[in-house]
């Protein structure tokens, strides 16, 4: 399961083996990773070459900090599907809780026993976020990010 939602977030994210700027000109390297002041290279100067392996090393923290996220807002999590995992996950990761966390009528869907898969994946196309009512925000970026093509990709193997 983490190799393929690995690919899915490097098809989203992309993967960068450099310092960059992202949207918000924050450091950020590998998968999407805002470098922080406990992060080593947090400092570095734009452009400085990561290698594979600390890539590598800060996706398996940030999936774990994702994993943690996307199991305390869905408790059921461990016992749907495998592609319904990895799309729930990829949002956690790509959102954070806060902002995830947001999308009320498409966690009370996933909540409901069994899981409304349908109405989950309209709830959060349907939702301001995702149509950047919001726009300039973190969230309405990671959002638009989030396109119609990868929903629906996304979304016929999950649900």
């Amino acid at each position: 399961m983490m190799d393929e939602l690995r690919e899915l977030l490097e098809q989203d994210e992309g993967v960068e083996h450099r310092i960059y700027l992202d949207h918000l000109q924050k450091p950020t390297v590998g998968i999407g990773h805002l470098l922080v002041e406990t992060d080593p290279e947090f400092g570095w100067p734009v452009g400085t070459e990561v290698t594979e392996a600390r890539v590598s090393q800060l996706f398996a923290q940030d999936v774990q900090v994702a994993l943690a996220d996307a199991l305390w807002l869905q408790p059921a999590l461990e016992s749907w599907p495998v592609p319904a995992q990895i799309t729930i996950i990829s949002l956690a990761f790509q959102l954070g809780s806060p902002r995830y966390s947001k999308f009320i009528k498409h966690h009370e869907a996933l909540e409901q026993d069994p899981p409304m898969w349908m109405t989950a994946a309209e709830e959060l196309r349907d939702s301001k976020l995702y149509h950047g009512s919001t726009s300039g925000t973190a969230s309405s970026h990671a959002l638009t990010q989030l396109s119609e093509k990868r929903v629906a990709r996304c979304l016929r193997r999950a649900f």
